[in-house]
């Protein structure tokens, strides 16, 4: 059995749903900084006395941000790994947002909403298919689509910060935006354990790290590990393997925890 057959095997238990949440809280990070933007602009106005056209500017600054970080993440995904990419763009996100709040003019503002849009955008955009890479297939479409929908919660998030931070101090505007980062330093905590992605450690030819990672992803779902089997004209099995019922050169491999019987060799070797 196959290291990807293995975790699509599997019931969603534990791990899933501790994925499901860490993901989770990770959009609604997102989703609550790209909407309290709407509640710092009056605010922003009056500190530096900004028209019509720099608060669009400002307002379009994070969704400009989200579109870069996402086409970036994309390319490092497969490049450097899944979770590095995560943790960098959550890292450029934090840092960026307490930028913007200390920002001492319009300018440096501006660009800093730029690029923690930028952090914010690669994180959604690798978080799902990073996660959903340890999700067995037939409920991967339920795991994304949940993970999807606590954006919602950062909406109610922003709107909350919006009428009792923002209007409820001099600086509440600049307060509001510390407040939108702080979660994210404890969101990076406890990503820091997450495992890479099973996919990616095979394509790059991380086998036993691969290996080790599903093995775990199985020892707490509480799903006994089958058998790693010898491929045909190494040495023989171990006792934990058995032979394929019917003892047929077509029944190799299997996706079972079969072993082909020692001497075996594929019709593709023998020939």
């Amino acid at each position: 059995m196959t290291l990807l057959a293995r975790l699509d095997r599997l019931p969603l238990s534990r791990p899933h749903y501790a994925l499901l949440l860490l993901g989770g809280l990770g959009y609604t990070f997102d989703g609550m900084d790209s909407a309290v933007v709407a509640f710092l602009l009056p605010s922003a106005q009056d500190a530096w006395g900004l028209s019509n056209g720099q608060l669009g500017l400002i307002g379009s600054a994070t969704p400009f941000g989200f579109l870069f970080g996402a086409t970036v993440a994309g390319l490092l995904g497969d490049r450097i790994g899944r979770k590095q990419v995560m943790m960098y763009a959550l890292a450029v996100y934090t840092v960026f947002s307490v930028s913007a709040a200390f920002a001492p003019n319009y300018e440096v503002f501006l660009a800093a909403r730029v690029l923690a849009g930028a952090g914010a955008g690669a994180e959604s955009a690798i978080i799902a298919p990073f996660l959903s890479e340890f999700v067995p297939a037939k409920r991967r479409g339920w795991f994304v689509g949940t993970l999807a929908g606590f954006f919602s919660f950062g909406f109610v998030l922003a709107a909350l910060i919006g009428r009792f931070v923002v209007p409820t101090m001099e600086d509440g505007w600049r307060v509001a935006q510390v407040v939108t980062a702080l979660p994210i330093l404890m969101l990076l905590w406890w990503r820091r354990s997450l495992p890479e992605s099973p996919r990616f450690l095979l394509q790059h030819g991380r086998v036993d790290e691969a290996e080790a990672v599903v093995a775990d992803i199985e020892r707490r779902a509480s799903t006994p590990t089958p058998p790693r089997c010898s491929p045909p004209g190494s040495a023989p099995p171990g006792p934990a393997c058995r032979a394929p019922s019917g003892g047929s050169a077509a029944s190799w491999p299997r996706p079972s925890s079969a072993c082909p019987p020692p001497g075996w060799a594929s019709p593709a070797s023998s020939a």
